[in-house]
């Protein structure tokens, strides 16, 4: 293990001349969140397409000793999605999900994103590389729909974390280590401000190619940047029922991500849990435009849905930098590994 990692799990008293645990790091333990029991049992059912799912809401619950807390209750520190479809299979899942945050009325996507390119399994989860504060007594409102015509489906959707627990009685022993988690917290409730994970599709989705009268059929696909924020670009990830090659631009400076076209296999990926990632982030100003040209090489009808996975910015353009710097949160994942890189 680096000395990075034993920092923060053990460090030097000086006044006791030891070696002691980092007692605030007992306080985070691993947790998933999914739909309240107030709104629906699990598993929830799909309805067949056209009919839209019941909207189901997460919540995170708050909860107290003594005020300890300071207000911030039992936040959840989002690191993860993972799901599982009972009817159709999990590797054949076929519906969209949409998040928003209800009090804040952020959105985490701007269109509804194929469930497969978001959300993975136990073995292989979606990671998000924006991790995301949920705090206590805030909801995200979840709506599945079923994508094709076929019977309904019955599935299960969680958020895997960390959850905190700054009231523990363990912090009137431990004044220092209480300090400590309280600060991190703080830091995070100013990191949601400005930073948040977002997912992008394409504004027809699927983008469906013909493959007729053979493969070189092609298709236009556009992506709004919106005008509140900078978007952060990670990698993509797609669903796809054939090869297929890609070229990427934003439109208004005819600024392109290849020279030629990648293709579904060498360069998109197979859903989240094997997705491209990018080799350096991609920073898209606000209000740009993004061309998606997409050609069929399969010689058969192809739907493809495509997603980003990226991270919103709430600065203007010339202050990103300096608002990753000023509201960076270090936590115990901040490591990278040569299989999971994270934001710089």
């Amino acid at each position: 293990m680096s000395q990075r990692r034993i920092d923060n799990f053990i460090r030097w008293n000086p006044r006791l001349r030891r070696y002691e645990p980092v007692y605030w790091r007992r306080e985070i333990l691993p947790s998933w969140l999914t739909f309240s029991d107030v709104d629906l049992t699990l598993p929830y059912v799909v309805p067949a397409f056209p009919v839209p799912g019941p909207q189901a809401t997460m919540k995170q619950p708050y909860a107290s000793v003594e005020g300890l807390d300071r207000d911030f209750g039992t936040p959840f520190e989002v690191r993860n999605i993972l799901f599982q479809d009972s009817t159709d299979g999990t590797p054949a899942a076929n519906f969209t999900v949409q998040m928003q945050e209800v009090g804040e009325t952020r959105t985490f996507m701007n269109n509804p994103i194929h469930v497969r390119t978001i959300a993975g399994t136990g073995q292989n989860p979606g990671l998000l590389r924006e991790p995301y504060m949920f705090l206590s007594q805030h909801n995200i409102r979840v709506q599945l729909n079923k994508i094709s015509v076929a019977a309904p489906t019955t599935a299960r959707l969680y958020l895997g974390g960390a959850q905190y627990y700054p009231w523990s009685p363990e912090f009137m022993r431990f004044r220092e280590d209480r300090k400590d988690i309280m600060s991190l917290l703080a830091r995070w409730r100013e990191r949601r401000k400005y930073v948040t994970p977002f997912w992008m599709t394409t504004d027809i989705s699927p983008v469906v190619l013909t493959g007729a009268p053979a493969a070189g059929s092609a298709l236009d696909a556009f992506i709004k940047i919106g005008d509140d924020s900078q978007i952060e670009i990670f990698g993509h990830s797609a669903v796809r029922t054939g090869n297929f090659a890609l070229e990427i631009m934003d439109i208004k400076t005819k600024q392109t991500l290849m020279n030629g076209a990648i293709t579904g296999t060498n360069g998109v990926g197979s859903n989240i849990q094997f997705p491209t990632l990018y080799p350096t982030p991609f920073l898209v100003p606000a209000g740009s435009r993004m061309r998606l040209r997409f050609t069929d090489l399969s010689g058969a009808p192809n739907s493809i849905f495509f997603t980003f996975f990226s991270r919103r910015i709430y600065a203007p353009f010339s202050q990103v930098m300096e608002v990753l710097h000023d509201t960076a949160v270090p936590t115990p994942a901040d490591t990278p590994t040569p299989e999971i890189p994270r934001p710089v």
